[in-house]
């Protein structure tokens, strides 16, 4: 997925799925700075050069005054650079708000990631169902990560009320998205018969699709199933 720190976050996620920007990319670059004025498209350049260069002082100087005005992509990246530590002290909170900010104005990463720091209890004791709220704002807006977490929370009644249907909803539209995980997991639903109609046609179908994204357990599973 797109995509979001492998030492305490999958350097940018903080990883049960994909991530939601592939972590090459650097903050300014997470996503289109939708209708900004050319200045602020100049300005996020800027800042993504900067950073490039690992000139984070810079980049943040770029970056901020553009946040507190409200750009949620900046607001985005400066949470990314607090996450990862890059010019600042590695700090949750600071991650959480500017991710919040972002959040806010509807910015479909920064409310996955701000979900996930909840789920994962980065900010203090775990809140499932804060986890679960911004995962479902998230999803609304098309992002696949949220999708799946989404689903799994779902799926196991974690943050709210159980719910199957739905769950199933979120996994398609994140396989939908080539989301490897949720694929993987219809895969096996459809395998064990276990909240899908046992169908290892589909099963295979789907352990193709994670597997074409890079998922070894998905090749591991295809091995396994009865030859055509």
């Amino acid at each position: 997925m797109r995509t979001i720190i492998t030492a305490v976050f999958c350097l940018f996620l903080l990883c049960p799925a994909a991530p939601a920007a592939p972590a090459s990319r650097q903050p300014a670059q997470q996503a289109p700075a939708a209708q900004a004025d050319p200045a602020t498209q100049a300005a996020l350049r800027s800042a993504s050069a900067a950073y490039g260069k690992k000139e984070y002082a810079g980049a943040i100087r770029q970056l901020t005054p553009l946040a507190e005005a409200g750009n949620a992509q900046a607001a985005f990246a400066l949470g990314l650079m607090a996450i990862r530590g890059h010019g600042m002290p590695q700090s949750p909170e600071t991650a959480a708000k500017w991710w919040t900010r972002a959040a806010r104005a509807n910015f479909p990463d920064a409310q996955y990631h701000l979900g996930l720091l909840h789920h994962r209890g980065l900010l203090g004791p775990r809140k499932a169902e804060l986890a679960r709220e911004w995962w479902t704002r998230a999803a609304e807006n098309g992002q696949g990560d949220a999708m799946f977490g989404l689903a799994q929370m779902m799926r196991a009644g974690d943050g709210g009320p159980g719910d199957m249907n739905g769950s199933l909803r979120w996994f398609n539209a994140a396989a939908d998205l080539g989301h490897p995980g949720a694929a993987f997991e219809l895969g096996m639903m459809c395998k064990t018969g276990q909240g899908l109609p046992k169908d290892m046609n589909k099963a295979r179908a789907y352990f193709q699709k994670a597997a074409a994204a890079g998922m070894p357990q998905a090749k591991q599973e295809l091995e396994k199933l009865p030859k055509k």
